[in-house]
């Protein structure tokens, strides 16, 4: 009888292992580029404004300041869970774009799908895998 009660908490404590294992979903790319003036050809450097997935970033996280060489780096939109996956279909519409607003700079919208499709090979293009995109050089026109 001892037996029998050992292995059913043997088996049991195998099947509930996975339930405790924190699981990542990346619903978008983590995107690194550089914003640079359209008229000087000079980076912005250390300017401050809001860049981010367009429709997935709030504005609090959508908050940057841009490092001397005017690189930036959006982190990755995800989702946790431990046993039961959240529903992902929400995310599968969405454009793959990003939206830039810098003061005295006019907003821009950036479509990264064409750098998704060249820089992301197909066997990773789940939501189960970390994604990394560089846009390059993005330039900005004055208002």
């Amino acid at each position: 009888m001892k037996k029998y009660i050992l292995f059913i908490y043997l088996i049991l404590s195998v099947l509930t292992l996975p339930a405790c294992t924190k699981k990542t979903l990346y619903l978008t790319p983590e995107i690194t580029g550089y914003l640079y003036d359209s008229k000087t050809h000079k980076p912005l450097n250390n300017e401050s404004g809001d860049i981010g997935f367009n429709g997935r970033t709030d504005s609090d996280n959508a908050k940057v300041n841009l490092k001397s060489d005017g690189s930036f780096t959006i982190p990755a939109v995800t989702a946790t869970y431990y046993f039961i996956k959240p529903d992902v279909k929400h995310y599968t519409n969405f454009p793959s774009e990003i939206f830039v607003s810098f003061k005295n700079y006019q907003p821009k919208i950036i479509d990264y799908s064409e750098a998704y499709n060249q820089q992301v090979p197909e066997d990773v293009s789940s939501f189960s895998h970390y994604k990394k995109i560089n846009l390059g050089k993005t330039y900005l026109d004055r208002e």
